[in-house]
């Protein structure tokens, strides 16, 4: 069976099986892009704004009490798991986000309706727009729906930078006697340890971690209570207080309502700021994962002094190979996230007067970043970094050819003499050992001290 919806553009008849309506159903048609829709974040974000909304409308004396409990029930269901698969708007949609504030309407109109004893449709009872959207714009639910998910996510990716960092700690101390070869511009350069290496990596991603964290803040401000141009029209009595007082209480998170909802409306940048974070970390973690395949690079005509888990074969031809697949996987997700970061920021100026419709772009590349990078970070730690190794004997044979420990004996014998010292040794493979003894400066027990010395932890 089907049921006959009407719009002031035509006529459209959906199915009785479906809980979306028309404005749903034509976006459907329209956009036809990704492919993708919704995640389950969007959707019980979205219906507890919805939920809340009710409740506060009912608070302000707008809302029926049978309307606010069957809309409730119906946002409780959803909240739950119910009926995800009727939110169907394509990521790329109507500007401003309004097809998937229809969507999110619609179906709850058309369960409450059910709730409530009535068919679908009889919007006459519970309207999609008059009920489900009282006091409510897309312009204040969309950034609203945005600032809710990319702060639920965020969580999610500070726990797992933490987590991460945590590690590598631990790590760090677990190689903080492991030597090896300093390298700048991937020359010799002094030695270092891989416990240091490490834990320069834990500093910086904590500091990552801290910046998100900051930027989170932000995002706790609220557009709701805005409506079309952040001047609250058409709210019921104490609306902005009530909605964000139920959606905190709802959620558990301290969300805080705007000082000035024309601001806040018209500029995106708090969502730029929190994206900044984010990509921030992908540089940081792009670099590590390019330290690792460096160091892991051979094993017989590379660098190779790291072991990481072997997870699966590496070459369709060449037998045994084993890649730093991980590493790579990890580089291809933080250059996606930092691409995402001008991505966004192009729609984050693009707002135009009063709004920026460009919330649904902003929307995407935000909530996709968070998640590609928190289940990212967790495949970086659980199947690489746990499992990673050293080679201490490849390492210290690596110390005991590189030239950068010749920089430990300028205080002894000056920069231009250790200077040709080391042209020398490259020239004739003579030993920096067998050439600095030569000078007459140093003895033999003094440049093992030196050396020994120039070694940290000795």
């Amino acid at each position: 069976m089907a049921r006959t919806e009407r719009d002031v553009i035509g006529d459209v008849k959906i199915e009785d099986s479906e809980y979306f309506g028309i404005n749903t159903y034509r976006a459907i048609q329209n956009f036809q892009i990704t492919g993708l829709t919704a995640d389950s974040d969007h959707i019980r974000s979205i219906t507890a704004i919805k939920r809340s909304a009710a409740v506060a409308n009912n608070k302000g004396g707008k809302l029926s009490a049978d309307r606010m409990e069957a809309i409730v029930k119906a946002c409780d269901q959803i909240y739950g798991g119910k009926l995800h698969d009727q939110f169907r708007i394509d990521l790329f949609q109507a500007g401003a986000g309004t097809s998937y504030n229809m969507n999110a309407n619609e179906v709850i109109a058309n369960l409450a309706l059910e709730i409530a004893g009535k068919k679908k449709g009889d919007y006459s009872y519970i309207h999609p727009n008059d009920h489900v959207n009282m006091s409510q714009s897309t312009n204040d639910v969309y950034p609203t729906l945005i600032r809710v998910v990319s702060y639920i996510k965020a969580k999610k990716l500070s726990e797992e930078i933490r987590n991460l960092v945590e590690l590598l700690r631990k790590k760090s101390e677990q190689f903080r006697d492991a030597v090896k070869p300093g390298r700048t511009h991937l020359q010799d350069a002094a030695p270092v340890t891989f416990g240091i290496e490490l834990s320069a990596w834990a500093y910086t991603l904590d500091k990552d971690r801290k910046e998100l964290e900051g930027a989170m803040d932000y995002i706790l401000e609220l557009n709701i209570g805005g409506t079309a141009v952040g001047t609250g029209i058409n709210t019921s009595p104490g609306y902005q207080d009530n909605v964000v007082a139920e959606l905190k209480n709802f959620l558990g998170i301290p969300f805080r309502k705007s000082l000035n909802l024309p601001g806040i409306m018209e500029f995106m940048t708090d969502f730029s700021r929190l994206m900044n974070a984010v990509a921030n970390t992908a540089l940081d973690v792009t670099k590590i994962a390019n330290d690792i395949r460096l160091l892991y690079s051979g094993p017989g005509a590379g660098i190779h002094e790291i072991k990481i888990p072997a997870v699966q074969q590496g070459s369709s031809i060449m037998p045994g190979k084993i890649n730093p697949s991980i590493a790579e996987a990890m580089n291809m997700i933080c250059h996606s996230v930092i691409g995402a970061q001008q991505a966004l920021n192009i729609s984050v100026q693009a707002g135009q007067l009063e709004l920026n419709v460009m919330m649904p772009h902003i929307d995407f590349e935000l909530t996709r970043s968070e998640d590609i990078l928190t289940n990212g970070l967790k495949m970086f730690r659980t199947k690489l970094i746990e499992g990673l190794d050293v080679n201490r004997d490849v390492a210290r044979e690596h110390l005991s050819k590189s030239f950068g420990s010749a920089a430990l004996l300028n205080p002894y014998l000056g920069y231009d003499t250790v200077a040709q010292i080391v042209k020398e040794s490259l020239d004739t493979g003579k030993s920096i050992k067998e050439l600095a003894l030569k000078t007459g400066k140093v003895t033999e027990s003094q440049f093992d001290e030196i050396m020994k010395k120039g070694v940290p932890g000795n």
